[in-house]
C-alpha cells in the first residue's frame, strides 16, 4: 500500500511488548479488502491497519520469526546438553 497524498510524510515509530496478558481484537472491512488488529495492554494500545495482502505478509513474517526462534532455542538446548555430556 503506498501512502496516499493526503497523509503527512512524517513517520512515527512505536513498540509493543507482548505478554500473556496482552489482548488482541480485530475489525473486518471486507468491502475495502482490509482489516485492523488491535494489540491492547495496560500501557496502551496499537492498531495495525492493512489490506489482505499486507496482513498476509505480516502473518508470514511472524511465522518465520517463530520458526527461527524455536530453532535457535533448540540449538541452545542441544549445545547445553552436549556441553554437559563432555564434562
Amino acid at each position: 500500500m503506498s501512502r496516499p497524498d493526503y497523509l503527512p510524510s512524517t513517520r512515527v515509530e512505536t513498540h509493543a511488548h507482548v505478554y500473556e496478558t496482552t489482548r488482541y481484537s480485530h475489525r473486518l472491512y471486507p468491502a475495502d479488502d482490509r482489516a485492523t488488529v488491535r494489540i491492547d495492554g495496560d500501557g496502551g494500545e496499537i492498531t495495525v491497519y492493512g489490506h489482505l495482502a499486507d496482513l498476509t505478509r505480516l502473518r508470514d513474517a511472524i511465522v518465520d520469526v517463530v520458526a527461527e526462534l524455536a530453532a535457535a532455542r533448540q540449538n541452545i538446548a542441544q549445545q547445553g546438553t552436549a556441553a554437559e555430556s563432555a564434562a
